[in-house]
């Protein structure tokens, strides 16, 4: 019972081993639905900063009531802490996350359905502090639309317990941080091994290396010596 028949069972489905062509067609799945997921997950780094190098330009902006802050996590990445007397402005707004939807742009499709985007929320606080409307925005999702009822219970419970907000702050930013990197993790070992099986099904079954990928391309035989086998 080779370690090849085990890897094949738990990587690559029966039906796409019992030809070469098969396999080689599984690979080519992998190999470019692969490409196309990790350009997703790459390309959120030059998104997310496009959206720090923002918050800095933000810190410098607009209106501040200045005073003692509310003690931001460092992790949270922001330029600057925010003062609690700006964030008990944006959170004193009278108007309901229905009516500033109602009553905002509508930038996006998610907008259109009735989504609060951030658009519609810095135009509904448009005399408070640009960082710290921001900071309110990002403390109730990881992008720039959220859905409304989220919106509402989050800026409900942020009044009732200001001290909430941190927290949420915290774990919307650790949420967006992390979903790129397990992407990215993801991707990485399970393409790899799923494309190697196929690829050895597919051009070299005959190659002596294969009951031990990826171990094989390197210690032993070599991956140098698979077009002697290369069909």
């Amino acid at each position: 019972f080779s370690t090849r028949t085990t890897q094949a069972r738990n990587v690559i489905p029966e039906a796409f081993t019992d030809t070469p062509e098969h396999a080689q067609q599984y690979f080519f799945i992998w190999f470019f639905g692969g490409q196309g997921g990790a350009t997703v997950a790459l390309g959120q780094f030059p998104k997310q900063f496009e959206k720090f190098k923002s918050l800095f330009d933000m810190s410098e902006e607009g209106p501040t009531e200045s005073g003692e802050t509310v003690g931001l996590s460092p992790l949270c990445l922001y330029p600057r802490d925010i003062s609690k007397a700006d964030l008990e402005k944006v959170l004193n707004n009278k108007l309901s996350v229905e009516q500033m939807v109602a009553k905002g742009p509508k930038p996006n499709y998610l907008s259109e359905k009735g989504y609060l985007c951030f658009a519609s929320f810095a135009e509904a606080n448009s005399n408070c502090n640009p960082l710290t409307i921001r900071a309110v925005f990002d403390a109730m999702s990881t992008g720039d639309n959220v859905d409304p009822f989220i919106a509402q219970r989050k800026l409900d419970e942020f009044r009732n317990d200001p001290s909430s907000f941190n927290s949420s702050l915290l774990k919307q930013k650790l949420a967006g941080f992390s979903s790129i990197a397990f992407l990215l993790f993801l991707l990485g070992p399970i393409v790899a091994e799923t494309c190697l099986e196929a690829a050895s099904f597919g051009w070299f079954p005959e190659w002596p290396g294969v009951d031990n990928l990826p171990w094989s391309l390197f210690m032993g035989p070599g991956f140098w010596t698979i077009p002697q086998y290369w069909n």
